[in-house]
C-alpha cells in the first residue's frame, strides 16, 4: 500500500486538504429538486405531508451517500485530486484562507 501523500507529486505544494469524492452540482441538483418539491407540495394543505416526506427522503439519501463516498485529498494550488492515496490524518477539510492565498498567487 501506498504513503499517505505530504505534498503534491504534481506542484511539489505542501499544502492539501481532504474532501469527499462527489460532484458538488449533482449534490446542488438533489436539494434543489427536494426544495422545489416540497414547496410545490407544501402549497397544498392536503399535500403537506408528502411535501415533509420528499424532505425526509433527499436527507436519508444524502446520509447515505455520505457514509460511503470515499474521501479525497486535493492541491490547493493546481487542484490535483487523489484517490488511489491513504488519507493523510494531518489533512483536513478545505480551508477558506489557505484557498484564497493560491487563488490571489494564481491571479498575479
Amino acid at each position: 500500500m501506498s504513503e499517505p501523500l505530504q505534498k503534491c507529486p504534481d506542484c511539489g505544494c505542501a499544502d492539501l486538504f481532504v474532501r469527499k469524492d462527489f460532484p458538488q452540482k449533482l449534490g446542488l441538483l438533489i436539494v434543489s429538486i427536494a426544495g422545489i418539491t416540497f414547496l410545490a407540495l407544501a402549497a397544498s394543505r392536503t399535500h403537506f405531508y408528502l411535501g415533509a416526506i420528499v424532505l425526509l427522503v433527499a436527507a436519508a439519501i444524502d446520509a447515505l451517500l455520505y457514509a460511503f463516498v470515499p474521501k479525497i485529498t486535493v492541491c490547493y494550488r493546481c487542484r490535483a485530486e487523489f484517490r488511489d492515496r491513504p488519507i493523510n490524518p494531518q489533512h483536513h477539510g478545505f480551508e477558506l484562507a489557505i484557498g484564497e492565498k493560491y487563488r490571489h498567487r494564481d491571479q498575479a
